[in-house]
């Protein structure tokens, strides 16, 4: 049996391995000849993936089972043009297409009642909007109309911030959307869907930056309780009529949501395929107790005669921290042996040297790269309490 990977990123690696220890042979296909995923695959090729008439020229003799699940940005259309094609389990070419259209996406949500904001776009190459025409509520969101990673986010508090900051840029060399701010509290949703049924895995509380880039930093695992239970339910029910509108059958999702000052789930954007950022091969099995990828494949090859399950079992307060350290130098990092005598740490990856000049934390390219730790408490204060002690143990000079 094969599994085919469309993308072969870093963030592809964990997926691979996994594939292949269930003994499947694994092809991979990226354009960029350096991609580290490449090498993990048992096959590989370099190929235009923006394109899926040359995927399908690989794929035909290969013949896949399966295409695995792993973050990807716009060309998540490509693997639904070849679950189409191939008639595997996964998402469409039409529901990869709505999710990873942020006009679209809201277009379909918006039509069910389902995402309540104004939207606008700004189309590439356009001149001279007049900011009157934006009839919103303030603030606002402006980001590019596709793509991921926070990139080009930012939010403006007033229509004349809005035209200095951003209008006067015009134009533009792709799309934006600017779209209305929705007040509250952020968090990410790991899920999946099962024949068409929504299956909530994790429920992550975000740590943001201030505005206006407001770029997450760390990630909470949320318990649910007896005060919290309406919510994961309203999470529940939102995310299932969402996907029954775009048309999420069988598929991994993650999502961006807010909980707004009414206590509701507003849905900034869904996208069928695992988070990245360490959370889908790190941090949502040590919280959840579901490695999702690993149990998709299992659901979507019923050949292996493997027992899945996505059923969660969330009892850890736990914490991925990034390292959001802005307009330092590097002076001196702790011992890692050190810091886990120390702390209760569960995971530790910190790519910082002595030296090192680490710029404004904007967006998630910015900050990913330096690494990351997970701790494990009674509660998320002492969480916290834990990370900051955590932090403080690196010795840093301001550089502003």
């Amino acid at each position: 049996m094969t599994a085919a990977v469309i993308g072969a990123s870093s963030e592809s690696i964990y997926v691979i391995n996994k594939a292949k220890e269930l003994g499947l042979k694994v092809v991979a296909l990226d354009g960029n000849p350096e991609a580290p995923g490449l090498k993990a695959a048992d096959a590989s090729f370099v190929v235009d993936i923006r394109d899926p008439q040359k995927v399908f020229d690989i794929l035909d003799k290969e013949k896949p089972d399966v295409v695995l699940p792993v973050p990807i940005g716009r060309y998540l259309t490509t693997t639904g043009a070849v679950n189409d094609k191939y008639n595997l389990c996964g998402v469409s070419f039409d529901a990869a297409n709505t999710c990873t259209d942020k006009y679209e996406f809201h277009k379909v949500l918006a039509a069910e009642g389902l995402r309540k904001a104004e939207l606008y776009l700004i189309p590439a190459g356009e001149e001279n909007t007049d900011v009157d025409e934006i009839n919103t509520i303030y603030p606002v969101i402006v980001k590019p109309r596709f793509g991921s990673g926070s990139r080009g986010v930012e939010m403006y508090n007033t229509p004349k911030e809005l035209k200095e900051k951003f209008l006067s840029g015009q134009p533009y060399d792709e799309d934006y959307c600017v779209e209305t701010c929705v007040p509250g509290t952020e968090y990410g949703v790991d899920g999946v869907f099962v024949d068409g049924e929504f299956k909530l895995i994790l429920l992550r509380g975000k740590k943001n930056t201030p505005p206006p880039y407001r770029e997450c930093v760390g990630y909470y695992s949320v318990i649910e309780t007896q005060k919290n239970a309406e919510f994961f339910r309203k999470t529940q029910e939102i995310i299932s009529k969402a996907g029954e509108a775009i048309g999420f059958k069988s598929n991994i999702i993650h999502a961006d949501i807010i909980k707004d000052n009414d206590g509701n789930p507003f849905i900034i954007e869904i996208s069928a395929r695992p988070s990245g950022h360490n959370l889908h091969n790190l941090f949502t099995p040590l919280a959840s107790g579901v490695d999702e990828v690993t149990e998709f494949i299992k659901y979507a090859v019923p050949a292996l005669n493997k027992t899945y399950s996505f059923e969660p079992d969330v009892e850890k307060n736990m914490l991925i921290r990034y390292f959001d350290f802005e307009n330092v130098r590097v002076n001196k990092v702790p011992d890692e042996k050190e810091l886990f005598k120390k702390y209760p740490l569960k995971a530790w990856c910190c790519n910082l040297k002595k030296g090192m000049y680490l710029g404004k934390v904007t967006n998630g390219a910015s900050v990913m790269g330096r690494g990351y730790f997970c701790v494990e408490a009674d509660s998320p204060f002492e969480l916290d309490g834990y990370s900051d002690a955590i932090l403080s143990e690196f010795e840093l000079e301001d550089n502003r």
